[in-house]
């Protein structure tokens, strides 16, 4: 129950923004400032591993996108700056600009998923609220306040657990209020940070807001509104005034019940707003109708029909009184009237649940979020909305680039398939396979279709331009498909699939049918790799600690390798030297197998010595990329001997999958944190073609 002021700066990223085209990333690379190490200053950064010089610019994190929803009013605009938001990516507070999706700064420190946010009425702090931490005992939630106008943090609030549910600066900015799911209320000085209120409930506070303040000597008063259910089949809305005792030296809350029907209503309460006069109280309930509360009396006015499956938010505007309600149905309205007289004025839907709704600054447009991850402009006159970005909303297990240099594929858990255009991180095509499970691999076949495997042990076909089906093979496996590779020219063209049953099974990319499979691994399959120079040999490694060849002409095993210990996660093949096949383990150990060889002959340790979930050799085959549990993306320079080259932090958990542009000039990493991380590559001899 404590404020701990960091003297330390914020660990954030403020990245430069991103060309285009292919030319004025050229332009950048020839002219590029070094400001790798400036820019990069959260945990995990390039300068916390050694053996990396002035190359460390290679890598250079130039767009996130991301937004999940999962959590309400996490999107909110800025007060002042008019172009400027800010949301939740992961355990991320993103700084973003309408006008210019490149320039993205980033506030680091929380170790879990963002649930609360709220910016003070000036904009000069920010405060953000994080589910509990399952990292150090206790499930601590602390709460974080930023100076805007300096990237850093002020100061950690401590106190509440579990979950953090509201954030709410007063209108002076003296105060600010946190709810949790412990059922606490806290009350923080912001010119102190030290608490100056703190209330345990029957229940979680589910709204709270600020009204007016009034003069009363030495110290203002505040007014306030606040619900907690109460145990009965409505939650209770309390008047109550925050003010200073000084006879007993310390600021109380003394509370009323608004006067409700004799009836009764049996409401949950989701979201709140108070009238530019601060006279009314507009909360939107369960059942989808907004309650009217005249807070001179204390008592309530009027039920208001707006929507189905719960009117979720609500955002007042300041100058003309008018209305917007967010549904649960995806409905936005705009509302105007008083007390108890409304008239609908306008009206649109969006693409799911509303989740986020704020005014920006110009009165002009309102920014609009919903459960599927869109975020929208949304004009106040017409409701007219337009979208800025959509996102994943769940763990993206994996990636991958066609033939195109400009275009990428992402699946996620949700069995959600994406494929992004660079040159503005649009969406081009998204398809939502249902009850399928989660999309567990991606491969292209060139640049017109993407095969993916599912965890319900389907292998799908998808046009990647219109979405539509174009086959399927069911039960490819026993259990889900782990890995899918595809190989296609004029003279050979072939689907290479495993399992987690084991087997590695090579399809006819023609009619689908089964050419051939090999069950000889003991364990799941955990990388397929088709041999660069004899596709006519499949590489596959497992969780098993073997790594096999195959041959498709001879029909058999050719090749078999094996460590006493470490399972084998992924894979990967060199276009140089002897184009030797690279695995990665549990122990973040790269090792390079020759098949003349029964041991490796060469081995790359990672300095986290974390686990490597994915690991992919540069198209001109100087370099390799991984990632894994420690949420960084790391380059070797295979020229080098394998010395660590660069070191990116963009993501805020584990990151699952990468994938090189087939340019060499960017690279795509995906993690847990359902954020996508597009990454500027700057390495010494950039190119495509392999070293020779």
């Amino acid at each position: 129950m404590s404020a701990r002021p960091v003297g330390a700066s914020a660990r954030q990223d403020m990245f430069s923004a991103r060309s285009q085209t292919t030319t004025r990333r050229e332009e950048q690379k020839s002219a590029r400032p070094d400001t790798r190490n400036q820019n990069e200053t959260g945990e995990g950064a390039g300068a916390n591993f050694e053996g990396i010089g002035s190359s460390d610019d290679m890598l250079e994190l130039e767009h996130v996108i991301g937004y999940t929803g999962h959590y309400w009013e996490t999107l909110q605009a800025h007060p002042v700056d008019p172009h400027v938001y800010v949301k939740s990516m992961g355990s991320v507070v993103a700084i973003c600009d309408t006008s210019d999706p490149h320039n993205q700064q980033f506030l680091r420190a929380h170790d879990m998923e963002i649930s609360a946010m709220s910016i003070s009425p000036s904009g000069n702090m920010i405060a953000s609220g994080q589910v509990g931490t399952v990292h150090q005992p206790g499930y601590h939630a602390p709460v974080i306040v930023w100076d805007y106008a300096t990237k850093k943090d002020l100061f950690v609030l401590t106190g509440h657990t579990k979950q953090v549910r509201l954030l709410e600066f007063s209108p002076d900015e003296r105060f600010l209020a946190g709810t949790g799911n412990d059922c606490l209320l806290y009350i923080w000085d912001m010119q102190t940070g030290e608490v100056v209120f703190g209330k345990k409930f029957d229940e979680p506070v589910i709204l709270f807001e600020w009204a007016s303040i009034k003069e009363n000597g030495r110290r203002a008063s505040y007014e306030i509104i606040l619900c907690s259910p109460g145990g009965g089949p409505q939650d209770d809305v309390r008047h109550c005034e925050l003010a200073y005792d000084p006879v007993r030296a310390q600021w109380t809350l003394k509370a009323e019940n608004v006067n409700m029907p004799s009836g009764g209503l049996a409401r949950t309460y989701y979201s709140a707003m108070l009238s530019p006069d601060n006279e009314y109280m507009l909360c939107g309930t369960s059942v989808g109708d907004m309650l009217v509360f005249n807070l001179k009396n204390s008592v309530y006015r009027a039920s208001v029909p707006v929507c189905s499956s719960g009117l979720v938010s609500i955002e007042v505007n300041e100058e003309t009184g008018d209305v917007f309600c967010g549904g649960g149905d995806g409905t936005l309205k705009k509302l105007q009237g008083r007390d108890m007289r409304w008239e609908l004025h306008g009206e649109t839907r969006l693409d799911s649940k509303i989740v986020s709704l704020s005014i920006m600054a110009g009165n002009t447009e309102m920014l609009a979020a919903t459960a599927k991850g869109t975020q929208y402009r949304v004009l106040l006159d017409d409701l007219s909305a337009t979208i800025i970005s959509t996102s994943h909303t769940d763990h993206i297990t994996c990636t991958s680039f066609g033939s195109r240099f400009d275009v990428f594929a992402t699946g996620d858990a949700h069995g959600i398939i994406k494929v992004w255009d660079l040159s503005d991180y649009a969406t081009i095509m998204e398809v939502t396979e249902k009850k399928t499970g989660a999309v567990t691999c991606l491969s292209w076949i060139n640049s017109t279709a993407i095969v993916a495997g599912f965890e319900d042990s389907f292998v799908r076909c998808f046009d990647a331009t219109s979405g539509s089906k174009l086959w399927e093979i069911p039960s490819a496996h026993k259990g889900k498909i782990t890995c899918v590779s595809v190989h296609s020219d004029s003279r050979l063209s072939f689907l290479v699939t495993g399992g987690l049953d084991g087997g590695v099974r090579v399809w006819a990319l023609k009619n689908r049918e089964l050419m051939i499979q090999f069950v000889e691994h003991q364990k799941s399959v955990t990388g397929i790799t088709i041999d660069v120079k004899k596709p006519n040999l499949i590489h596959s490694v497992s969780s098993d600690c073997t790594f096999l060849t195959f041959d498709l002409i001879k029909e058999k095993r050719v090749v078999s390798h094996m460590v006493r210990e470490g399972a084998f996660l992924c894979c990967s093949q060199r276009l140089d030297s002897e184009q030797e096949v690279i695995t990665a383990d549990g122990n973040g150990r790269l090792l390079f197998w020759d098949c003349d060889y029964a041991t490796p002959v060469q081995m790359v340790q990672d300095p986290s010595r974390s686990k490597c979930n994915a690991l992919k050799v540069s198209p001109s085959g100087r370099y390799i990329a991984t990632c894994g549990e420690d949420h960084l993306v790391k380059v070797f320079d295979l020229v080098d001997g394998g010395q660590l080259a660069s070191v990116g932090h963009g993501h805020s958990e584990y990151v699952l999958g990468l994938e090189w542009s087939g340019d060499e000039k960017q690279l795509v990493s995906v993690g847990e944190d359902a954020c996508v991380c597009i990454w500027n590559f700057y390495g010494a001899d950039a190119g495509v073609g392999a070293v020779e």
